[in-house]
C-alpha cells in the first residue's frame, strides 16, 4: 500500500513511485486513499510511476481516484518495463471534484502519459491532456460528455484476449458508457462515470472479470 502522508498534492510537489516484482512473484499495489490534486498558483505538481515485471510475474496496479479540485495542475506519467510473458493489470480513474459535495473542475491543467514496454518493445503509449476552460471542453461528446468520472483500464497478458467477451458482459449488464477492445495481447477499457460511486462500481465488476484481486481498502 503506498500513503502520501501529506494528505494531498498542490502545485510544486513532486511524487515518485516504483515497484519491481521477482521472477514468478505476484503483488498488488493501491494506495491508502483517493489522492487529493489541489489548487494550484500557477505551478505544476508531478507524479511519477515506474512499474517493472520480471518474467511470468503479476502485478495488479489498482491505486484508487485521482480527484482534480478545481485549478488543479497535474503532470502524471506511468512508465511500464515488463516480460514477454508477464501479467500487468492497470487502472487509473480520475475524479473531476467531489460531485456530492457540490464541486466541479472549471480551470486547470492535467496531462497523462503512459508507456508500457513489452520485452523492450513498446507496446502501449498514450497521452491525455486538457487545460484551460475545463467546463466547456469537457462537456463536449468527443470527450466526457460532461461526465465527473473517467477511468482507463489496461490488462496485458499472454491471454489478455480471452478476457474480452466476460469484461465486455459486464460492461452490457452495468450499463456502463464506455467500451473495451483487445489487440497486440492488450485488453484496454474506457470508462466515464456520472460520479465516483457510479465508476467505482463498474470499476470493481469490471477487473474481477479482467482476473485482478481487489484491495480491501477499496471496501471501506
Amino acid at each position: 500500500m503506498i500513503v502520501n502522508t501529506g494528505g494531498g498534492l498542490t502545485g510544486g510537489d513532486r511524487f515518485h513511485a516504483a515497484v519491481d516484482v521477482a521472477p514468478g512473484a505476484k503483488a498488488l499495489a493501491t494506495t491508502q486513499a483517493c489522492e487529493k490534486i489541489y489548487r494550484s498558483d500557477g505551478s505544476d505538481a508531478l507524479v511519477e510511476t515506474q512499474l517493472s515485471l520480471a518474467q511470468e510475474a503479476f502485478l495488479a496496479w489498482l491505486p484508487q481516484e485521482t480527484i482534480l479540485f478545481d485549478r488543479a495542475r497535474l503532470r502524471r506519467r506511468l512508465h511500464v518495463d515488463m516480460a514477454q510473458d508477464a501479467t500487468l493489470l492497470a487502472m487509473e480513474a480520475v475524479l473531476l471534484g467531489r460531485k456530492a459535495s457540490g464541486e466541479s473542475l472549471t480551470q486547470g491543467l492535467f496531462r497523462d502519459s503512459w508507456r508500457v514496454r513489452r520485452a523492450g518493445r513498446l507496446v502501449f503509449a498514450e497521452e491525455t491532456a486538457f487545460e484551460g476552460d475545463l467546463s466547456a471542453r469537457l462537456a463536449k461528446a468527443a470527450t466526457l460528455k460532461g461526465a465527473a468520472a473517467y477511468a482507463t483500464v489496461l490488462l496485458v497478458a499472454p491471454d489478455a484476449a480471452a478476457h474480452l467477451e466476460p469484461a465486455r458482459e459486464v460492461l452490457i449488464k452495468e450499463a456502463a458508457e464506455g467500451g473495451i477492445s483487445t489487440f497486440d495481447g492488450l485488453c484496454v477499457a474506457r470508462l466515464i462515470a456520472q460520479d465516483g460511486a457510479a465508476l467505482r462500481r463498474i470499476l470493481i465488476a469490471l477487473l474481477r472479470a479482467l482476473g485482478g484481486e481487489l484491495p480491501r481498502v477499496w471496501h471501506n
